[in-house]
């Protein structure tokens, strides 16, 4: 009787010595996989972080200096683009830079000021851009300001020139008789306004800002192309060209997709082959993932008129 529960205890003992040595196999497993884990996030964020690179910069959608969003879409903002290129300009491991272009184009101040953030960058990387489906007015303005220009052949782009539009209400007023009280500090304070009809000294006034725009337009172009002024001018109408006549023209350097691009990215980068492709795009804000901020802008009056390249 004694030796049969001195033996059960034997067995109590040597279950209890088995699931401890099972407790310190598994944990022993998991400090393991701890250390190897943490080590190899360390080694693959050093890897990352010295490799070479190549930036693509979106730029999709209307340019303007601040971001907005509405029914009919978002526009991007100029300084958050020239922020980004800003950032890029400092990092040692990115090589080259491309602008991943598809937008109508947008403010004259705005993509002025993308293009002055890219010729500082340029001083320290290649930058090239790829228009997309379009890459117009304002947006054409971007992509001559880098090293290369691809595009599709079906690719829209040019539209060198200005426009100013609104709405126009003064015949509304006048057919049912509503007045249009008008106080000003200033001859032209109220030039533009879509509540009366604007006179000739005013058209002569907006026109001439208009052409003045579109000489700076013209200009830039012809400077970063190597074009005469004369030449850029004669095709500087507002109409857009296909890719393929863009080429023939020499409004864009080549005939080509993103995977063209990126090659020839690889092939001028000192990573080569093995340089990672990093992304900038924007991420969506919480109001534009559940659509609120669109739905506050639905009846939004927009009247005043704007000066666009476009």
């Amino acid at each position: 009787m004694v030796d049969f529960i001195k033996l059960k205890d034997d067995e109590e003992e040597g279950d209890k010595k088995k699931k401890k040595m099972n407790f310190l196999s598994i944990k022993g497993f998991l400090i393991i996989f701890l250390v190897f884990f943490i080590a190899s996030s360390i080694i693959a964020s050093f890897t990352y972080s010295m490799s070479p690179k190549i930036a693509v910069v979106p730029i999709s959608g209307p340019i303007m200096t601040e971001k907005t969003t509405s029914i009919y879409g978002s526009s991007i903002s100029s300084r958050e683009i020239a922020n980004t290129l800003r950032e890029i300009a400092r990092d040692d491991s990115i090589k080259a830079v491309l602008l991943d272009i598809n937008s109508p184009g947008g403010s004259p101040v705005a993509s002025e000021e993308i293009s002055m953030a890219i010729e500082d960058l340029k001083k320290e990387k290649k930058v090239y851009s790829l228009i997309n489906d379009v890459g117009a007015s304002g947006a054409f303005w971007v992509a001559v300001s880098t090293d290369k220009i691809f595009a599709s052949s079906m690719s829209t782009l040019g539209s060198i020139g200005v426009t100013s539009a609104g709405l126009s209400f003064e015949d509304f007023i006048r057919e049912h008789n509503i007045s249009y009280r008008r106080q000003t500090a200033g001859k032209y304070k109220d030039m533009g306004t879509p509540f009366r009809e604007m006179s000739e000294e005013e058209e002569v006034i907006i026109q001439g800002l208009l052409d003045e725009i579109h000489k700076n337009f013209i200009q830039h172009v012809a400077n970063s192309r190597d074009m005469e002024y004369s030449y850029v001018e004669e095709y500087a109408t507002g109409e857009v060209f296909l890719g393929s006549k863009a080429f023939r023209l020499g409004f864009i350097d080549e005939i080509g997709y993103y995977p063209d691009v990126i090659e020839e990215l690889r092939n001028i980068s000192e990573g080569g082959e093995t340089a990672i492709i990093v992304n900038y795009g924007p991420e969506p804000t919480l109001l534009e993932a559940i659509g609120v901020e669109a739905f506050s802008k639905w009846f939004e009056p927009n009247t005043r008129s704007a000066l666009l390249l476009e």
